[in-house]
């Protein structure tokens, strides 16, 4: 009878570990869109918390996704943010080359 038990217990903690690991990543919905001299690039459906390089010469940016974008001075999105662009908007900007997509808080 033991020895049943622990298999159900075995079997229960097996189920409950593999549910946790086939959970999907979460990500924005929607493109975030960026400028420069020669034309325009995105990201569609951005992962979240995950560094986005954009280059060195962003003029505009445009937020279409469902996330707060993030944007860094920095190409590895360290140091101190340089500006949070909510949700579905668009903003000229100077000197940003990376972003970072986060959920809003409720």
């Amino acid at each position: 009878m033991r020895s049943a038990t622990r298999i159900a217990l075995g079997m229960a903690m097996a189920c409950v570990l593999a549910c946790q690991l086939v959970t999907p990543a979460a990500a924005a919905r929607g493109t975030f869109t960026f400028y420069d001299d020669d034309g325009g690039a995105g990201v569609v459906d951005p992962r979240d918390n995950t560094c986005y390089p954009l280059g060195s010469t962003v003029r505009r940016v445009e937020n279409r996704t469902d996330r707060q974008a993030v944007l860094y001075n920095s190409t590895d999105c360290t140091g101190k943010s340089a500006l949070v662009l909510p949700p579905r908007k668009g903003r000229d900007i100077a000197k940003v080359t990376a972003v970072v997509f986060v959920r809003t808080r409720r």
